[in-house]
């Protein structure tokens, strides 16, 4: 079954509605005040401790953090810490939960680099700019050869919503997905109950 993850929550409704929908992860933005999904991390600490209540595992997702910041999300309470920009060899080094490594179209090729190190539990391949809402090439995966890559779990990102999750899913045969701007509401200022409903429900019929 594919992996689901729902990025970008902000507020208890949201998380709630990604683990009522059975999502697998919700992603929080911690320590990038540029997006504005960035959550102070004391906030963060609460989300994290109300998605344990109701079984939802959580993502602090940063960019090119130090350890200082990574120590910080490890005691915020996070399950997984999704990395994208600069990692550190300290930072991965001390990291006390398990590292997503985030690429885009940019750095992809870092994954021959990192595919094999123990300390990362697993991907995501992303669009350009992370958030923006827009998907990339994906015959540019085909030069990775990700189809023969077993090991550890990839998640696909960038405009997926749930219109389009299932094709990509069958395009790309990766394991897993996740989306924040394709499940939000028109003003893209919150999230949309009906759309995360919508964005599982079709990954869980491809």
């Amino acid at each position: 079954m594919s992996i689901v993850k729902i990025c970008g929550l902000k507020t208890k409704d949201e998380i709630r509605w990604t683990a009522e929908a059975e999502a697998d992860l919700g992603g929080i933005v911690v320590f990038y005040p540029k997006s504005k999904r960035n959550v102070e991390i004391s906030e963060a600490e609460k989300l994290t401790d109300y998605a344990k209540s109701l079984g939802l595992k959580t993502v602090a997702v940063t960019v090119s953090p130090d350890a200082f910041t990574v120590s910080q999300i490890k005691d915020a309470g996070f399950d997984y810490i999704q990395i994208h920009g600069e990692l550190a060899g300290d930072v991965l080094d001390g990291a006390l939960v398990p590292v997503i490594r985030a690429f885009n179209v940019s750095n992809m090729h870092e994954f021959e680099k990192y595919k094999s190190d123990e300390r990362i539990w697993g991907f995501i391949f992303d669009a350009g700019i992370p958030g923006s809402g827009m998907a990339f090439d994906y015959a540019l995966l085909k030069e990775l050869h990700l189809d023969l890559y077993k090991e550890k779990p990839i998640l696909l990102a960038g405009g997926l919503n749930p219109l389009n999750v299932r094709e990509a899913l069958k395009e790309t045969g990766l394991c897993g997905v996740d989306t924040s701007s394709g499940v939000e509401d028109e003003t893209g200022l919150k999230k949309s109950r009906e759309k995360i409903f919508s964005f599982v429900r079709a990954v869980r019929k491809s």
